[in-house]
């Protein structure tokens, strides 16, 4: 019933009109969005599609057998395409809430705040850096073939930094947008420091992202009374 739901709610404009309203029509969010709205009413077709040429198989028609095989291949294919732009929905909002966007109205934003906001995925980010210490420290311990990038044997350097970053992600309510940096600084091979190859830009990253998880920019106001 859950899975339906979700469903159903991705078929309505209220997200997409909602993130066209915060962030304007053009933002790539709003423009996601749609496209993933697009994607589940062409499958919702494409299964009608299925449906109809199976009731056709059942009454023996040849075309209706041929009609059934495009349509699955179609509503793969739209399946695939409805993944990819959830991800990218996910993607997009956590970018920003790391740039300090707070805007609540959108469901998106705040679907992926509280998912950050979760032991699970706090635990999961804290592991992923912890784990790329541990390979920095192992470095030649470790099969070639099996190393992650060169540049964060740079983590040798800032190791006491991580270790502070992983105690406070792992913090009874760390600021979301702490939780989005790390998960940015973890995955982003282009812009990350963790993969930049400079100990004092990594450095400063982490203390930057430390910073952010103990700072909540949606309590700051009730902090300053």
């Amino acid at each position: 019933m859950a899975i339906l739901e979700r469903f159903v709610s991705v078929l309505s404009r209220r997200d997409e009109d909602a993130a066209a309203t915060a962030l304007g029509h053009l933002h790539p969010l709003s423009r996601a969005l749609a496209l993933r709205r697009a994607h589940a009413h062409q499958l919702i077709v494409t299964s009608l599609a299925i449906a109809l040429g199976i009731a056709g198989t059942l009454s023996h028609t040849h075309e209706a057998g041929v009609l059934v095989g495009v349509a699955v291949l179609v509503a793969f294919a739209l399946a695939l395409a409805l993944g990819i732009a959830r991800a990218r929905i996910r993607e997009l909002a956590r970018e920003l809430i790391a740039n300090g966007g707070t805007d609540h109205a959108v469901p998106a934003v705040g679907n992926e705040r509280r998912r950050l906001g979760s032991p699970k995925e706090r635990e999961r980010l804290a592991r992923s850096l912890e784990g790329y210490v541990r390979d920095a420290t192992r470095w030649t311990r470790i099969d070639p073939r099996m190393r992650p990038p060169i540049e964060i044997r740079c983590l040798l350097f800032a190791s006491s930094e991580a270790s502070d970053v992983a105690r406070l992600v792992r913090s009874d309510a760390p600021s979301p947008r702490g939780v989005a940096a790390l998960w940015r600084f973890l995955t982003d091979g282009r812009r990350s420091a963790l993969f930049g190859g400079d100990i004092v830009r990594l450095r400063w990253e982490l203390l930057r992202i430390a910073t952010l998880l103990e700072t909540d920019d949606s309590r700051a106001p009730q902090r300053a009374v």
